[in-house]
């Protein structure tokens, strides 16, 4: 499938150069297998990219699930060996006694609280993103509205699947910043907070945010746009464990690492 790259301003307009940078949102076909859904795939498959101005607003969610849940009983480890596992039994045989005591003779013992706060699965971080897109000139206006349109056509699958009785994943999204004017390849991370893979969750778009006017006078087409766009990443993340900050997928910790960490030990 050829490329197909949405800009906004569009590319040649005069207007263009007061862009210093970019957010490129790029679109692949959706994948099972772990090495073809890392962020590099992604990139070098991209059906379609959309390029607009940095965003007014844009927020990284991070945050995980934890419950109150049972630990592993290790005070026999800790306490070493058969004596260890000793100690632990006669505990054991101490708080049931007591417990029974307690409860025949109409008292209050309790068993002690072992639960602590444990990471449960299906945390996924969020990104969202609020883009006005005011158009100067008509061919601004036409491109802002074919951005708008194919971010909420990606948002659905896609039906053109053998049997009716199928059809498609939605497809899976590279977010990076990246520069124009001005060369801020080493410095992007700043900028984007380093998205991992994502999908697409929802797009709202305004075609009459300003004043509620929604026209451009010589053909009507939509003089500005805003599209809230909101990402959730595919996959867990987590840090890499090389004192670094970075983090990554489980995928690409299967590509990078054969999916094997090295060790978890870090010197500070």
């Amino acid at each position: 499938m050829a490329k197909t790259t949405l800009q906004f301003p569009p590319d040649n307009d005069p207007f263009e150069t007061e862009v210093p940078f970019w957010m490129s949102f790029k679109a692949a076909n959706y994948s099972t297998f772990a090495r073809t859904r890392t962020l590099p795939v992604i990139k070098s498959n991209a059906y379609v990219e959309i390029r607009v101005p940095f965003p007014k607003a844009m927020a990284t969610l991070n945050s995980q699930n934890y419950q109150a849940g049972g630990s592993l009983n290790v005070q026999a480890i800790e306490i070493g060996g058969v004596s260890g596992v000793m100690e632990s039994f006669k505990r054991e045989i101490s708080a049931k006694q007591e417990l029974a005591s307690s409860f025949f003779s109409g008292g209050g013992v309790i068993r002690f609280d072992h639960m602590e706060t444990i990471l449960q699965p299906g945390a996924r971080r969020t990104h969202n993103f609020i883009i006005d897109m005011i158009a100067k000139t008509p061919e601004q206006a036409t491109v802002a509205n074919q951005i708008a349109l194919a971010f909420q056509a990606n948002v659905f699958p896609v039906a053109n699947t053998a049997s009716i009785l199928t059809m498609l994943h939605p497809p899976l999204w590279s977010i990076e910043a990246i520069g124009n004017l001005v060369n801020i390849d080493d410095i992007a991370r700043y900028w984007d907070g380093a998205p991992l893979v994502s999908v697409l969750r929802t797009v709202d778009v305004n075609r009459a945010p300003i004043l509620n006017t929604g026209f451009i006078t010589s053909d009507y087409k939509p003089l500005a746009i805003n599209i809230k766009l909101s990402f959730i990443e595919l996959e867990p993340a987590m840090q890499v464990g090389d004192g670094s900050t970075r983090i990554f997928s489980r995928s690409d910790r299967i590509v990078e690492q054969g999916g094997y960490g090295g060790s978890v030990i870090v010197e500070v």
